[in-house]
């Protein structure tokens, strides 16, 4: 007879999950089920929403879960002075056309080293407004989850030896 895993997740596991993301007003920012894509992250180290990682702690496979996530454990609150206008010529040339209000658009700092998105604003004849604020910044988020599978750390002290019993 099989025994269901029922390894209890903590910080440094490996976990698979799947994940539905909605807003207060309905709107789903995301939905695995839908997509087919579980999302994995390892416990504690910061890959996922800080929120996510508290809350799967304690968990196993085949867990589910309901929660709600504040805008200081998912994307931070809404901060007017991340709004910035930027020139044209920070621009490709060909790409400023292209700019439409409500674009999410990668960027990058001017020497390669730092990499973050924002949102057109508008686009004015010489200056672009963009918002750097994340589009989910001062959001409450409510995220329904189902533990696919965990992979339990290994204990340093016992890796690489084996355990038996007499059988």
């Amino acid at each position: 007879m099989a025994t269901e895993d029922k390894t209890l997740i903590g910080v440094g596991d490996n976990v698979t999950m799947h994940y539905k993301c909605t807003l207060e007003d309905g709107t789903v920012t995301g939905d695995s089920h839908q997509t087919g894509e579980t999302i994995s992250f390892e416990v504690g180290q910061k890959t996922v929403l800080s929120g996510i990682d508290d809350r799967v702690v304690g968990m196993s496979v085949g867990d589910t879960n309901s929660f709600t996530l504040t805008p200081e454990e998912g994307y931070g609150d809404y901060e007017a002075d991340r709004i910035g206008e930027m020139p044209h010529s920070n621009f490709p040339a060909e790409f400023v056309p292209q700019l439409k209000e409500g674009m999410v658009i990668p960027l990058q700092s001017k020497d390669g080293t730092s990499r973050l998105i924002g949102t057109v604003r508008s686009v004015g004849e010489e200056t672009i407004t963009v918002d750097f604020n994340h589009p989910l910044a001062g959001q409450s988020l409510t995220f329904d989850v189902e533990i696919v599978s965990v992979e339990a750390i290994t204990d340093t002290a016992t890796e690489g030896t084996e355990t038996t019993t007499d059988e």
